[in-house]
Order: structure tokens, then C-alpha cells, then sequence
């Protein structure tokens, strides 16, 4: 095939691929040494007419992830639509070759989707792409292009077409039900690649859910969330448009962006009180379970003899991990008796030390900690404690202080006395492990690191 010249000026190279409605073949214009794709159509094929519509909308797009149409030609048996040859690798391809896609990934491939569907969306006669699936995807340098507009269609035609070209499993049911489709087709056929791009496997509209969470385990829940929403059966119930898609899309990329930047800075959050039995391991693990809610692996460690921890562990009979670090309840923990010992803690981003009371051997420790927290009694008899540990630290000004144990009304009493130091009313919260996201928990904790 390679002698062959086509119309005195292709040269053809190889078959690029063959399929029910076209086939598609790589090929060299002699006279300008620059590679096309021509994509060959029979004249007898049922849907021709439907077909050969991909060259009327090429002809008047311009974007630089859509090929270019150079020329038409035609025999007596077949169609040629000459186009840009465009150079890399089909989503499917990319995805056999690399079985994990990063979710940071698909998040970008996604919304280079949502803005290739708002250039179509946004031209003088807008289109519709309605054929969103891994073989239409080329990447080339992390760039999503756009190929195959066979089974497009113009917004003010869509009630011309006669046939679906939709492919199963990538499709959206309207496709085939013989509602209209629109804008929210293509919102389904992006969640439809950002499936395949998590699983690797189509979407089956029957599959039970439990199986298709089974499936997206290695997925973020805000990612589930938006291709749940993606690819509800009726459209009604999806994106209203890619607009409203793209900026959940830039919301989730940007929180990603932002833990992750927070993940590479390694800081130790330090914890003492103003005596003891003031709540600092209670504290600490509710602290510890909000960076792990965060994504962002943290690790308790107790720097006091209270032995607080290897009770906990005794109690629900927690096992060691191989690192030596136990887990409870998605909690990272160490007991005192281990803190001395070599493990590898670089895998904890954040780091929160406990030394319980505040004394003159932990303070210089205490102290040289990225975050402080103190936590202080605000009753009539843990004043005096409260008072000797201020005197500790009253001229550091980075200091937090944290009152446990107080209503409101005596927290801004005891606000009086503290002047301009930074200070916070701990909420109410019973179960330090399993806590529930309230507001005035969720304000405490952001106030506190955010």
C-alpha cells in the first residue's frame, strides 16, 4: 500500500484505523512533504450522507485542537476527506499503557473537554459533538485533541439526523431514545472518559452501584460526585452545561492543587496545656483526624507519660502496622514508650507532638514547633495554673491559645483579661476519632490552620 499515490499527491503510508462507518489511512502529500489523515467513505453506506456531514462542520472550525479539512475528493466507489494528520497517542492507547491515570490528570484532560465543547458551543452556528469517547481522544504533550466529527451535528439541525452514530457504553441514553440531545449530551460524554479514565472500562448504565463505587475506589469522593452528576440518566438531572461542569472541575483541581502544595511542607503542630486532664490528647487527635480528612497524612505522637494512647490501643486491641505506627479509626498514632526510636516519620507531612502539661523541660520543645497550641482552664481554679504557664511563654507572639471546657459567655469574660493574645473556645465534641463535620468544629479548625 505504501507505492500507492492517491489523486497524483498522497502518497499512502499505512492504515491508521478501520471501522463500521469509515476507514482511515495515514498518507504523505508529495508536493508539500506534510502528512494527512484521509478518511475514506463508501458511497453505498447507509448512513453516507450522515457521514460526509463531518466535512461541512470541519470546513468552518479553527482551533488548534481540531484538525484542519485541506481537501475532498471522490471516485466513483468512495468519499476522501483529506484532514490534518494529528500526532500522538488515542486516549484508549494511553490508558492500556499506563494503568493508573493521575486524578490531577483526568481532572486537566476534563476541563481541556469542557473548553473544546465551549469553542463548538460558542461559534456562529454552534455544534454538537455527541461522539465523546477514548478512540475520538488524541493526547499529544499532555494536550487533549479533538478528532472524528462524524457524528456531530449542528445545534439548529439536530432534529435532521435520521440515525445515531453514538458508540455503546460512551453514548448517552438520549442517543437512543429518541429524545433530542443537547449540551447536556456532551456533559454525559465526559463523564463518560473521566470513568474510563478511572476504570478503564465503559459505562454500563445497569451496573449496580455498589459495583461501580467498587470500581472508583482509586477515585477522589469530590471526583465521584461530579461524574455521578455527569452521568445521571436523565438529563435533567446533570450539569445544566459545560460551563456550570468546567468550574466544578476548576474548584476540585484548585482544592487539589492547594493540599497538595500544604502535603510538601513539613510542619510539627505542637500541643501542651496549663495542667493536666485539660483535653490535649483529645486535642490532638481530633486535629490528627482533620488532616487525614483533608488528605493529608498526619501523625499523633505522644511526648508525655500519660500513657493516654496505649490505654486507647489496649482497649480496641489496635495491631501494629509495619512501620510501627498504629492506626485507629484513620487515625496515625505513636504511644510514648516509641518516640525514640528510628521510624520513618517523613511520610507524615504534619506531625502533632502532645507533651501534655507545659513545664520547664518540654518548653524549649514546645517552642521550636512550626504551630503552638496552648490549651488553657478557664475556671476559678485552674486560673493559677493557667496564670504559671503564661508567664512561660507571655512574651512569644506566636503562641495559640485555646480555652477547653468553657460555655460562651464565660469565654468572652475570660477574653477580657487576655488582651490582644490570639484566643479560641474549643467546641464540644465526644468522640475525638469519629467526629462529625459541624460548623462551629469545622470554623474552629480553619480558624486554627487554614
Amino acid at each position: 500500500m505504501t507505492d500507492q499515490i492517491w489523486f497524483h499527491k498522497y502518497q499512502i503510508i499505512k492504515v491508521l484505523g478501520h471501522g463500521g462507518t469509515a476507514d482511515v489511512f495515514l498518507s504523505l502529500h508529495t508536493k508539500l512533504n506534510t502528512l494527512r489523515a484521509i478518511k475514506r467513505i463508501r458511497k453505498n453506506h447507509i448512513l453516507y450522507s450522515q457521514l460526509l456531514n463531518e466535512a461541512h462542520i470541519l470546513k468552518n472550525l479553527c482551533h488548534s485542537c481540531i484538525p484542519i479539512i485541506f481537501d475532498f475528493e471522490e471516485d466513483g466507489e468512495y468519499s476522501y476527506i483529506i484532514e490534518e494528520y494529528i500526532e500522538g497517542q488515542p486516549l484508549k492507547v494511553l490508558k492500556s499503557q499506563f494503568e493508573h491515570i493521575s486524578e490531577e490528570v483526568i481532572i486537566q484532560f476534563a476541563i481541556q473537554l469542557c473548553d473544546l465543547m465551549q469553542y463548538l458551543y460558542s461559534i456562529h452556528n454552534p455544534i454538537l459533538y455527541l461522539d465523546l469517547k477514548p478512540d475520538n481522544i488524541i493526547i499529544s504533550n499532555n494536550q487533549v485533541k479533538l478528532i472524528d466529527f462524524g457524528a456531530a451535528s449542528l445545534k439548529n439541525e439536530i432534529g435532521k439526523r435520521k440515525y445515531s452514530l453514538g458508540t455503546k457504553g460512551f453514548a448517552a441514553p438520549e442517543l437512543y431514545s429518541g429524545h433530542t440531545p443537547d449540551e447536556r449530551t456532551d456533559v454525559y460524554g465526559i463523564g463518560t472518559l473521566m470513568y474510563f479514565m478511572v476504570t478503564g472500562k465503559s459505562y454500563d448504565v445497569t451496573e449496580q452501584k455498589w459495583s461501580i463505587k467498587d470500581m472508583l475506589r482509586n477515585c477522589s469522593a469530590p471526583l465521584q460526585r461530579i461524574m455521578k452528576q455527569c452521568l445521571q440518566y436523565y438529563p435533567m438531572f446533570r450539569y445544566s452545561n459545560v460551563s456550570v461542569l468546567k468550574q466544578k472541575l476548576l474548584d476540585l483541581h484548585q482544592k487539589n492543587a492547594k493540599a497538595k502544595d500544604q502535603s510538601r511542607k513539613s510542619s510539627i503542630i505542637a500541643i501542651a496545656g496549663t495542667q493536666e486532664r485539660i483535653g490535649t490528647t483529645h486535642l490532638g487527635i481530633i486535629i490528627t483526624t482533620y488532616y487525614s480528612k483533608k488528605s493529608m497524612k498526619a501523625l499523633y505522637m505522644e511526648k508525655n507519660d500519660s500513657n493516654h494512647i496505649s490505654t486507647i490501643l489496649n482497649r480496641y486491641k489496635q495491631s501494629k502496622m509495619k512501620d510501627g505506627v498504629y492506626l485507629l479509626h484513620n487515625c496515625y498514632m505513636l504511644p510514648n514508650f516509641h518516640i525514640d526510636l528510628p521510624y520513618q516519620l517523613e511520610a507524615y507531612p504534619v506531625k502533632v507532638f502532645d507533651y501534655g502539661k507545659l513545664n520547664q523541660d518540654n518548653y524549649e520543645d514546645f517552642l521550636n514547633a512550626d504551630i503552638k497550641l496552648l490549651v488553657c482552664g478557664g475556671k476559678e481554679w485552674e486560673l493559677e495554673e493557667t496564670e504559671k504557664a503564661l508567664k512561660l511563654v507571655y512574651e512569644k507572639e506566636d503562641i495559640k491559645y485555646l480555652l477547653n471546657f468553657v460555655d460562651g459567655s464565660m469565654f468572652r469574660e475570660i477574653l477580657k483579661y487576655m488582651g490582644k493574645l490570639p484566643c479560641y473556645r474549643i467546641p464540644y465534641e465526644p468522640d475525638p476519632f469519629r467526629w462529625q463535620s459541624t460548623k462551629n468544629l469545622n470554623q474552629f479548625l480553619n480558624q486554627l490552620f487554614d
